[in-house]
């Protein structure tokens, strides 16, 4: 009835009223070996009547009964001829006589009598369009799966085989999803630390590989020359320049203000001077405490550890190239971003508004401690300096410094100076290329000094990569009122005018140091700008709209901005050999997956073997090539199904043993077999796949057996 198109509530009502009819009521739910040869013969009139057909065809119905049976089969026949046409074929023409309407002789198969000839041929017969059976995938998927359940443990072990290979995949899959998103959390706490930045002037890392190639070098030819490389050409090519002093609306600055806000945390300005030049404070050194700038301070430091360097590697380095090594002074890009990686520990955050430059903060590590330097400069540390040994040693508490000391307007901090108070009015020198000034001394005393306090103790929040070193951390006001202090200040206007100034300072080597107008923060375009991105997809969007920009121009154009992604630098080739060590894994581990398939081939191929009468009947009924091929298919997509999901089940429990392994021998992973639900999906219909492909061909062995053959074969 199912082939027929019956719906499910029909065919119950259908086959209990036709059971009813045929004196079987109350023994549905009977096995055949619990039925008598009469009961299973009334069995098969019913499954014969049970789709209402035009002519019920009986071969030898009661050749196997005895005479009661005969007769209970022959009088329920009768009874069906009332409105069926039944054609029964008997050697026993006592019974024929019996029960027919019209007998028809045969002998060796020819006619030779017909008790009621039909002598007038009639035409325009109406005969009643049956549906055409048909199988539906539902059918075919539930005798497959109630064949695969009556043989549960090859089944069971038919899935676990082939789900091996899916956990071999999935383990690597989980592995190296896991360890790209151990590396995309490094990326994202390492946005702050490495922003994108665009510099007036820089070198282009990215090309240094491909330093040598070009699209008309051929590798290893076979040459009787040698090949001279434009190495400097391309060296120099290396070099970069971009122009950031247009600040018309329609220079480059203009369009990065044109960013969507919400992409970034903050986009700095670095302008070529030192904050260290213009902070003064109180230290005490052999004894003696002396106001002097920070930059003097770490001078004094640098000498030592110059002198012990210089010592170690048995060559000179610069005083300058060493101070930049200490830590000093830091500038915090944003107020959002450093509440996002920093917790307050005393006092209060900087406001970073414009009128509050003069706020900074003391950063300590995840031990709550500073540096000896920063704690010198901050005047609560005192050092000893031996220059001709080049010892520098501290006087550190050994019960730290109490925090309401540290912060607030009594503590102690520093003091901000401008050039008007640092240099004496240039002067023009015979014989000197550009005019000459000289430092002055600056005193605590000295007027319009301005106070700058550190008002809070901040310290990274745990789990997070910070942005700021242990040290002195300012906003970006204070860098803004040096400038917007400075920039007229006369040194500075004669900087810009000569280039540079020379100011008088008998601690350099010479006596003379040349400043430049940067360094006397006298240029109010950027030297640099770094941009902060909130996320990968952020920073993405930045460099679009960068190369938005670049669109206009080409690579050697003025106007083209270059910029560095020193971060995407550093992880793609991370990227690289995990993408490479996976394939290869997977590649190994997929062998697993074709034996596995293989073995299902097989085992669908033995099914086939097993259920020849089975196709037999279903092909009786009137079941097509191609829903016999389904039935089969059907077997094999259940397999694959368990397979599948048996495989990704099994890595799931895996991975927790396997994450807390790792946890405990490499806790800054994490978490590192991750199996996203995506892989897991795809593996299952891979899975799939593969059995499917596995049993085609004895599906197709299946659907071409002959049905009459079929249904003699045990």
């Amino acid at each position: 009835m199912e082939l027929s198109g019956v719906s499910k509530s029909e065919r119950r009502e259908r086959a209990l009223a036709i059971l009813k009819k045929v004196g079987l009521e109350g023994l549905e739910h009977k096995k055949p070996n619990q039925m008598s040869g009469g009961q299973m013969q009334r069995v098969a009139i019913a499954r014969a009547l049970v789709n209402d057909p035009e002519i019920v065809l009986a071969d030898e119905p009661t050749g196997a009964l005895d005479t009661q049976t005969s007769v209970q089969i022959m009088d329920l026949l009768k009874d069906i001829a009332k409105d069926k046409l039944v054609i029964m074929v008997t050697h026993n023409p006592e019974l024929a006589e019996r029960y027919s309407t019209r007998i028809i002789k045969l002998l060796d198969g020819l006619v030779v009598d017909d008790s009621n000839p039909l002598n007038d041929f009639v035409e325009n017969i109406s005969v009643k369009k049956k549906r055409k059976p048909k199988m539906g995938f539902k059918t075919a998927f539930l005798l497959s799966l109630k064949n695969l359940f009556s043989k549960r443990t090859r089944t069971i072990l038919t899935s676990v085989a082939g789900s091996i290979g899916i956990t071999g995949v999935a383990l690597v899959l989980a592995l190296s999803n896991g360890f790209n998103a151990y590396m995309a959390r490094m990326q994202t706490d390492s946005l702050a630390s490495y922003p994108l930045t665009i510099s007036e002037n820089s070198i282009d890392m990215s090309s240094f590989n491909t330093l040598y190639e070009t699209e008309l070098k051929e590798k290893y030819p076979e040459l009787d020359n040698v090949l001279v490389h434009e190495a400097f050409k391309n060296l120099v090519g290396m070099l970069k320049s971009n122009d950031l002093s247009d600040t018309s609306d329609a220079g480059f600055l203009a369009h990065m203000q044109n960013l969507p806000r919400d992409s970034y945390y903050s986009i700095n300005y670095q302008y070529g001077f030192s904050m260290n030049d213009y902070l003064f404070t109180k230290t005490t050194v052999n004894g003696e405490e002396k106001f002097s700038s920070v930059d003097d301070v770490t001078d004094i430091i640098g000498k030592a550890f110059e002198g012990k360097l210089t010592e170690a590697m048995g060559g000179m380095m610069s005083t300058s190239m060493v101070a930049d090594m200490i830590p000093t002074f830091q500038e915090m890009p944003s107020r959002e971003l450093v509440l996002d990686q920093y917790e307050l520990l005393y006092g209060k955050w900087p406001t970073f508004e414009k009128q509050d430059y003069n706020q900074v903060v003391l950063v300590v590590d995840q031990f709550n401690g500073v540096s000896d330097i920063t704690a010198m400069l901050l005047g609560y540390v005192s050092g000893e300096y031996d220059e001709q040994t080049n010892e520098f040693s501290f006087d550190i508490p050994e019960q730290g410094i109490e925090l309401e000391k540290m912060v607030g307007e009594n503590a102690k901090g520093f003091y901000l100076a401008n050039n008007q108070m640092m240099f004496t009015t240039p002067v023009a020198i015979p014989n000197m290329d550009a005019k000459v000034s000289s430092l002055k001394e600056i005193t605590v005393e000295t007027d319009g000094l301005e106070k700058i306090d550190v008002v809070g103790i901040i310290r990274m929040k745990e789990g997070v990569s910070g942005l700021l070193e242990s040290g002195i951390a300012y906003t970006p006001a204070l860098t803004e009122r040096i400038l917007e202090v400075n920039l007229n200040s006369e040194i500075a206007q004669n900087a810009r005018e000569n280039s540079y100034v020379a100011v008088v300072n008998p601690n350099a080597s010479m006596g003379f140091e040349g400043f430049t107008a940067r360094m006397l923060a006298g240029v109010n375009t950027p030297l640099s700008i770094t941009i902060y991105a909130k996320d990968f997809d952020s920073k993405n969007l930045i460099k679009e709209h960068i190369d938005s920009w670049n669109a206009n121009y080409e690579e050697d154009d003025q106007k083209y901005v270059h910029y560095s992604d020193m971060m995407n630098d550093m992880f793609s080739m991370l990227n690289t050999m995990v993408d490479a060590v996976t394939y290869v894994l997977v590649a190994f581990t997929s062998i697993s997956l074709v034996v596995s398939s293989v073995m299902i081939g097989i085992i669908t191929y033995i099914s086939v073997v097993e259920r020849t009468k089975e196709i037999g009947v279903l092909r009786s009924l009137g079941a097509s090539k191609r829903e016999i091929s389904s039935v089969f298919n059907a077997e094999t997509i259940i397999i694959g199904s368990f397979a599948g999901l048996l495989g990704v089940g099994v890595t799931y429990l895996l991975c927790i043993p396997i994450n807390a392994i790792l946890i405990n021998l490499v806790p800054a992973v994490g978490r590192l077999a991750v199996l996203s639900p995506v892989s897991a999906i795809i593996l299952v219909l891979i899975s799939v796949g593969l059995t499917l492909i596995s049993g085609l061909i004895p599906s197709g062995v299946a659907a071409k057996k002959d049905p009459v053959v079929a249904l003699r074969s045990e």
